[in-house]
């Protein structure tokens, strides 16, 4: 590449850059004032372990699968959690603030790639554009549970820019910066194995060693490139693949329900995805959260030659433009390589994926730069040939460049719209959801999660509607039969509500949740014996579950054991410092000791974490009125009970209290 800053255009690079990180900001600017969606729940809501940074430890050890929400080993990703809370807490601004600047970061250098590797500044520049608001990004960028797919092309994109780098100098430099981004982008996801079949495709289309030996020559030169740079690659994929599927293996990744294990439907299902993902490509609407991709099982479908065909002619495309153009050929074979891994070659839990695509849209992102740019020179090559009377160059190529700023402009705008539609689509659960079944109406997930987040709004009718329709869909669904039974709970149909969380732990075993939310069950049924077997269980699958931890306390203090109840109190308060319950729960057990200061120590803490606790004002205001006799801070505090929580249990007993306090003022 040449030096920018002798030949007058560093400027320009300075300018195109401010450009390109501007316009990439504005784009998602407005997924910003989103919610927590999708698996945002359970990798960051509920996640207990990015909390405390005395768990991080725990990252590089077994623990790990049952600590941190991750079904394979990405520490990577989780340290960003870990990051992330500690900034922001539970703010979801502050996490999607943090993706959109990933995603700025990549688009960066992912136009310093494209200097480097295509040698000019503008299908550089349209390339990066193009990539920073492609609507199929959205979901990469949108969802904070799938921010993997921002950082492993953050990893990938730098280490094959040191690559590059490493050709042209400062080898000692360079190449240990691009193990170095190589290694840690195996650690966010296992795309990244992907990384040294490029460099070695890159080598083989442009390096003028490879090119023009043969025989005897052509050895020497691939052996001296093995040496120097292959191998330091093949090393580290040895170690990764090592520590992935030998010292830190999840097995629950066998547990998983796999939609395709039949090779043969296999293959006739995936050449279906892979003809729509290149549709998508060109026309990518309408954008889908959860597709619900059918198991073709003959070849006699008119869809499955249909999808054949396109796949045919797009190989023909892609080998006929090795002769045409070496760059637009590389990078065609970026994106099936790079789209490799997750077609399915290895089982996969979800088998279409618009976040599968971040990476891969950026071989597409060059191939429209590319030939936009070409497209310029070819037009003002015929307007030369065409113009009688021999304009000046720059004429000649303003003309020629109109059509082509005019075809850019409308695939910028029309990305942009698309994108900036999209991130409203994300901004709270009921949105996301809803628009997902306008498009899916046969998702049962969605249908999961519609219900999910209508029972967070206590809308409980709407969401049994939903849970419903999911059940005729996937009867064999652990999270719905557990969803079910929290349903039944609130409408207090306990044998119903037992039956569900039984289902759906036959179902799934595992299932921290059911195992927790029976023990509540069968605490309200004084079958506390049970009640501690369930609540042991969840805590035996995932050591850090403060609810579980607290209501096993709750479970052996109806038993009298108190010692017991304290213990576990006091290990989900230390897992969870925020954990209201636990220290309301905490509070009463001293307040039954006669340890009043710390029970009122534990209430006024309850109270400060979560200020409409109702129980915790109603516990202090009478602690604070029996032993410190101070009945304005007692009144104060029960008419925040009643205020929050008019149909409790005591509210008769508190409006008394609260009626002999005010006359006696």
């Amino acid at each position: 590449m040449m030096n920018y800053k002798k030949s007058g255009m560093f400027p320009l690079l300075i300018y195109s850059s401010l450009i390109l990180l501007f316009y990439s900001f504005v784009i998602y600017l407005n997924c910003l004032h989103n919610s927590f969606v999708y698996d945002d729940q359970s990798t960051i809501v509920d996640n207990y372990f990015i909390r405390h940074w005395r768990n991080f430890p725990d990252i590089f050890t077994s623990k790990y699968f049952r600590l941190s929400a991750e079904l394979t080993y990405r520490p990577v990703v989780t340290l960003s959690y870990f990051i992330d809370f500690t900034f922001w807490n539970s703010n979801p601004a502050g996490y999607h603030l943090t993706n959109v600047l990933i995603h700025l970061a990549n688009c960066m250098f992912f136009f310093l790639f494209c200097l480097l590797l295509l040698k000019k500044e503008l299908p550089a520049f349209v390339s990066a554009l193009l990539f920073s608001s492609y609507p199929l990004l959205s979901e990469s960028v949108n969802a904070i549970g799938f921010r993997e797919d921002l950082i492993v092309f953050l990893f990938m994109i730098l280490s094959f820019l040191f690559f590059l780098k490493s050709h042209k100098g400062r080898y000692s430099l360079y190449y240990p910066l691009s193990l170095f981004c190589y290694f840690f982008g195996l650690f966010s996801k296992e795309m990244a194995i992907t990384l040294p079949a490029l460099i070695i495709l890159h080598d083989f289309v442009f390096h003028p060693f490879l090119q023009k030996n043969t025989g005897l020559r052509w050895y020497t030169s691939l052996k001296s490139e093995f040496y120097h740079y292959y191998s330091g690659y093949i090393l580290i994929s040895l170690f990764y693949l090592t520590v992935r599927f030998y010292f830190l293996h999840n097995p629950m990744e066998s547990e998983i329900h796999l939609p395709l294990k039949n090779p043969y439907f296999n293959f006739l299902t995936m050449t279906h995805v892979l003809a729509y993902y290149i549709k998508l490509l060109f026309l990518p609407f309408p954008l889908n959260v959860d597709y619900v991709v059918p198991v073709a099982t003959s070849l006699l479908k008119i869809s499955f030659w249909i999808s054949t065909f396109l796949l045919t002619a797009t190989g023909i495309l892609t080998f006929r433009s090795k002769q045409k153009n070496r760059y637009i050929f590389f990078c065609i074979l970026w994106f099936f390589i790079t789209l490799s891994p997750v077609m399915n070659i290895i089982p996969l839990g979800n088998i279409m994926a618009e976040r599968f695509l971040y990476v891969p849209c950026a071989g597409i992102c060059m191939v429209f730069g590319i030939l936009l740019t070409k497209s310029t020179v070819f037009l003002s090559y015929l307007f030369k040939q065409n113009d009688n009377r021999k304009s000046s160059e720059f004429i000649t190529t303003t003309y020629a460049s109109l059509p082509i700023l005019f075809v850019l402009f409308f695939l910028l705008a029309g990305s942009a719209y698309l994108t900036l539609r999209r991130n409203t689509d994300w901004k709270d659960e009921i949105r996301l959801w809803s628009k997902t079944l306008s498009v899916s109406p046969n998702s049962a997930r969605s249908h999961v999660n519609l219900g999910n987040a209508y029972e967070k709004r206590d809308h409980n009718n709407a969401a049994f509607e939903e849970y419903k329709k999911a059940l005729k869909i996937d009867p064999n669904d652990a999270d719905l039969f557990n969803n079910i039974g929290i349903y039944y709970n609130k409408m207090y149909r306990y044998e119903d509500a037992i039956a569900c969380y039984k289902k759906s732990i036959e179902i799934y075993p595992q299932h921290t949740r059911a195992h927790n939310n029976l023990g509540v069950i069968y605490t309200k049924q004084r079958k506390l014996d049970e009640a501690i077997q369930e609540f042991n269980k969840a805590i035996s699958i995932n050591h850090f579950y403060p609810d579980a931890h607290n209501n096993l306390g709750i479970a052996y203090y109806r038993k009298g054991f108190m010692d017991q109840a304290e213990q576990e109190f006091r290990t989900a308060v230390s897992m969870e410092p925020n954990h209201a319950e636990a220290h309301n729960d905490l509070g009463i057990l001293y307040n039954d000791r006669q340890q009043f200061d710390n029970a009122i120590h534990e209430f006024q803490t309850a109270v400060k974490i979560k200020p409409d606790y109702a129980n915790a004002h109603m516990n202090l205001g009478a602690v604070l009125l029996r032993h410190k006799k101070d009945k304005h801070a007692a009144l104060f505090h029960l008419r925040e009970s009643i205020k929050l929580d008019p149909k409790q249990d005591q509210a008769a007993g508190i409006n008394k209290l609260i009626q002999q306090l005010e006359h006696a003022n």
